[in-house]
């Protein structure tokens, strides 16, 4: 019989599916199964299993665990196909992969795509990302949605998502553009901008589409950086997109490019690396760089 391993967040989403309804489902497609709980001291153990597919239930932030696991063990399990049962509030990189299949109805994805993983110097930890790195309103709307959860108290998922897209809205009217240096791929781009984003998958925050042209095993990025000029631009396609209009191209208003290695000097505050906002990172140069289908996971 095949094996496989499942990593599953147990709270995340709104934490509706349990670890016995996960397992029978898993079970039922031919597998033994061996689980363990990120909420569980010791999960990570999980990669020193034998097994045939690592699947993984949780949210963004449960994959981000699973791959800073993974990164430091042998090229054999890091081989292993990933198939992500998707159960938190964004999702964004289950639906960069067209995951789209209910947790229900598990399906058993045959067809394998690669995963890019970041490399970060300069940053402290983490020193990888997997979705995305950048600066200006994303940060920021990290910063004031955590400050909000301790307000309201968790939130229903899709809740939580118009709330998130309502501050990103508000946040772009307001911010402050910061000055920043890039050298992308040795072309230099400056001046002052209101997000510079690097970006792995197609969505950022609250299921955010700010990068379509990703492609997660291609070995670039997506640099999309929005000038200060643009902001009004920026305000419109997020109404657009709240309201299920059809968007303007990014590309009308935003500078867009593929890169495999990008190094930013940012004169301002905000900064994060994936779901983690960094602090004390003023003018210090970041470099990212491109370590190309470090990982499988499993598409339909």
């Amino acid at each position: 019989m095949r094996k496989a391993v499942l990593v599953h967040n147990p709270t995340a989403g709104s934490g509706e599916h349990s670890k016995k309804s996960l397992i029978k489902k898993i079970e039922s497609a031919g597998y033994e199964v061996k689980y363990f709980s990120t909420d569980l001291p010791g999960w990570e153990r999980f990669t020193k299993e034998k097994v045939h597919v690592i699947f993984v239930a949780g949210g963004d932030g449960t994959v981000q665990k699973l791959v800073a696991a993974l990164l430091n063990e042998d090229d054999q399990i890091k081989k292993v196909p990933v198939q992500i049962l998707p159960m938190g509030t964004a999702n964004n990189i289950a639906a960069t992969l067209n995951l789209d299949a209910p947790v229900e109805k598990l399906v058993e994805y045959q067809n394998t795509v690669g995963f890019d993983v970041g490399k970060v110097k300069g940053a402290g930890e983490p020193d990888f990302f997997i979705e995305a790195l950048g600066f200006g309103i994303f940060p920021r709307l990290v910063k004031i949605m955590k400050e909000k959860e301790e307000e309201d108290g968790e939130l229903d998922p899709e809740v939580e998502l118009k709330k998130s897209l309502q501050e990103l809205l508000k946040t772009v009217r307001s911010y402050a553009a910061g000055e920043a240096i890039i050298i992308a791929d040795e072309e230099e781009i400056t001046g002052k901008f209101l997000l510079i984003e690097l970006m792995n998958i197609k969505f950022i925050g609250p299921h955010f589409e700010l990068a379509p042209g990703a492609n997660t095993g291609d070995g670039n990025f997506e640099l999309i950086a929005v000038p200060e000029d643009a902001r009004e631009d920026l305000a419109q396609y997020i109404e657009d997109l709240m309201e299920n209009r059809k968007k303007r191209p990014l590309e009308d208003f935003a500078f867009l490019k593929k890169v495999k290695e990008v190094r930013i000097k940012w004169m301002g505050e905000d900064m994060h690396v994936d779901d983690e906002r960094i602090e004390g990172k003023r003018g210090e140069e970041i470099t990212a760089i491109n370590s190309q289908a470090v990982f499988e996971f499993r598409i339909p």
